[in-house]
């Protein structure tokens, strides 16, 4: 999941690394961000993630996503979510 989420990052950004460059603990998005990208970025992530996924998505705390590690985590606690109802 974790090189899924990579490469879409890589892509939809058109980003000048690679997806096995991207650390899973380096923030993805906002002020502490090695890649530009803010708030608005975000955004956009998760909605391409949320279509990736498949997953159910109301509010969202976009802090879920700062980066790759926090992303999994999301996205495995929505699957089980999904899966208990």
């Amino acid at each position: 999941m974790k090189q899924a989420i990579k490469e879409e990052f890589v892509q939809s950004y058109n980003l000048s690394v690679t997806p096995e460059e991207i650390q899973d603990d380096v923030h993805l998005f906002g002020e502490k961000s090695p890649y530009g990208l803010d708030s608005m970025d975000v955004l956009l992530f998760v909605n391409l993630m949320k279509k990736k996924f498949d997953l159910q998505l109301e509010a969202i705390n976009t802090t879920s996503f700062q980066t790759v590690n926090n992303i999994v985590e999301f996205i495995e606690k929505q699957k089980q979510e999904e899966s208990s109802r």
